[in-house]
């Protein structure tokens, strides 16, 4: 989208019928609007009650290894002058953050801000006191609000609400290329052993055991979140179902029943364990899958040492194949379109939906309620869009007159022998997704990346057109009494599932087996933690 359409669409004057008619989701106010808005445009460092003292503000998130980011960097030197708010930024490394995350949740020791809480933990703990909920400061949040209330936003992040209110900022996108977490092989290396592409997971399978022949010292590949997460990209592909795009519960929308399922019972999901275990059994899979990290994943993928991948398409355009170019200009990586399961005759993907499920929330403790709610409803404003995607205007990008964005050439000068020249920018800005940025604009992808990836973006729009690849489908409320019951069940659940999944796969148990897996399963409550997702959902239609 042309950033003169979203200002123009971010007006003020703009209806909430006009904001459900753009694809593109595009929220917010204008520049002249905004600016004198009550909510969001403040003097320097004035808050609405007229503080205007400095203060510190602690403020806790993950810190990627591709994407590190500085404790001071532009984003935050912008913010204090601004708001005379000085975020003292908590950074963890990914690899330890779910866990130091949970542990302060569970502790209630928090930060006055907390980034990267999931959807279970908002549920879990914002009917503890833990969060502010946003309801109570409507003058503060009346941008975010607007956003997440127009129609066409407000059926998923409804979904988000506690029983009396809303308890977190969540990471929306509107200028998105398309992902979805498909297979994306070695096409090269597809090509040396003489075989077309595949269209069929048998097909698959073949093409990596080719691979293997003719590169016998490598695996083929593996996953850099643990074994759901590998699981996750290949259940619902493969006719199945389970741990859809980061979840961990199990529980995943089937489409064919229309109803919520907890995968691992059924009885499709047993061929997905058999694709792993053979994959594992005939050296295809890394036997280090289970512990391999993003970063190590990454590696691998970037020198040669695997041939493919099942997961997000954009690591392709900015990671996989610019490193490969500097050690064979003809090696690449590409996706390919959702395979064919004969055995079942699904033949489907899942993608990523256009927002992050995944919130921003402020201690109920915090001493300064009012200036961070301001802060952060600002950065879903066009001017905190644009500082928290691009920077300082002028400085590190200029907007052209037909509306789009140009990144400071010198800047991408600077990072251009980066393994990854998106994220050495953004991390120098503490800026987007992996930085402080909660409404993400991806204009800097499409400038910076490999053309592959928005071509790939096109396609993946065209396979979700044509019916092969559907959106995943945002979890139902529950109460409050529901929640507590889930989490206990989900806990169970995953106790058994988490200490048995990996020996079916590395061969240590039986397939044959694989009934007695299911039973302690439903023993654990499957069925009665179905019944509460399709209550839930029954309500919602």
């Amino acid at each position: 989208m042309k950033r003169k359409n979203v200002k123009r669409f971010l007006s003020v004057a703009v209806s909430l019928s006009m904001l459900t008619g753009m694809l593109t989701g595009c929220g917010g106010s204008s520049d002249d609007a905004s600016k004198e808005s009550e909510s969001s445009a403040k003097t320097e460092g004035e808050s609405s009650d007229g503080e205007d003292e400095l203060i510190t503000v602690t403020l806790m998130r993950s810190q990627s290894a591709v994407q590190p980011m500085s404790e001071e960097n532009k984003v935050v030197e912008l913010i204090e002058e601004k708001f005379n708010i000085h975020l003292e930024l908590q950074l963890i490394p990914d690899a330890d953050y779910t866990t130091k995350r949970s542990v302060a949740l569970a502790s209630a020791d928090l930060p006055d801000i907390i980034m990267g809480v999931t959807t279970d933990e908002l549920r879990k703990y914002a009917p503890n006191g833990q969060f502010l909920n946003l309801y109570d400061y409507a003058d503060e949040t009346k941008d975010y609000m607007d956003i997440v209330n127009a129609e066409d936003r407000a059926v998923k992040t409804k979904t988000f609400e506690n029983e009396d209110g809303m308890y977190g900022f969540q990471t929306l996108e509107y200028n998105r290329i398309d992902l979805a977490p498909l297979v994306a092989l070695r096409m090269d290396r597809l090509e040396e052993a003489g075989l077309d592409t595949p269209t069929t997971w048998d097909e698959l399978y073949d093409a990596m055991l080719a691979i293997k022949e003719l590169y016998p010292d490598q695996y083929v590949f593996s996953t850099r979140n643990g074994t759901t997460y590998m699981i996750g990209q290949l259940a619902y592909a493969m006719g199945s179902g389970g741990f859809p795009c980061f979840s961990t519960s199990g529980m995943y929308y089937e489409p064919n029943e229309d109803k919520w399922l907890y995968g691992p019972t059924k009885e499709s999901f047993k061929t997905v364990i058999e694709f792993l275990a053979n994959s594992y059994k005939d050296g295809l899979l890394d036997p280090d899958y289970a512990s391999m990290d993003k970063d190590t994943e990454h590696e691998k993928l970037s020198n040669g040492s695997l041939s493919m991948v099942i997961d997000n398409n954009s690591f392709i355009g900015r990671v996989y194949n610019p490193a490969l170019a500097q050690l064979d200009e003809n090696a690449r990586f590409d996706i390919i379109e959702p395979l064919t399961n004969e055995d079942n005759g699904t033949k489907r993907a899942l993608r990523y939906e256009r927002d992050w499920t995944e919130f921003t929330c402020v201690n109920a403790d915090t001493e300064y309620p009012e200036r961070i709610m301001e802060l952060l409803n600002w950065m879903y404003t066009e001017e905190g869009i644009m500082v928290t995607n691009f920077g300082e205007e002028g400085v590190d990008y200029t907007v052209e007159e037909d509306g789009t964005i140009k990144t400071n050439p010198e800047l991408i000068e600077k990072h251009k022998n980066d393994s990854d020249v998106f994220s050495g920018i953004q991390g120098e800005l503490g800026a987007g997704l992996l930085g402080l940025g909660h409404y993400i604009d991806e204009s800097l992808y499409a400038e910076v990346s490999d053309p592959i990836f928005v071509e790939q973006g096109q396609t993946i729009r065209e396979w979700t057109e044509a019916g092969e690849i559907d959106y995943n489908s945002a979890i139902p409320y529950f109460t409050t009494d529901e929640q507590d019951e889930i989490t206990e069940l989900q806990q169970n659940i995953a106790n058994v599932f988490n200490s048995e999944i990996d020996s079916y796969i590395n061969g240590q148990k039986s397939l044959d087996d694989w009934d007695s897996l299911v039973t302690m399963l439903e023993q654990q409550g499957t069925e009665r933690l179905e019944e509460l997702y399709n209550a839930a959902y029954e309500r919602a239609k």
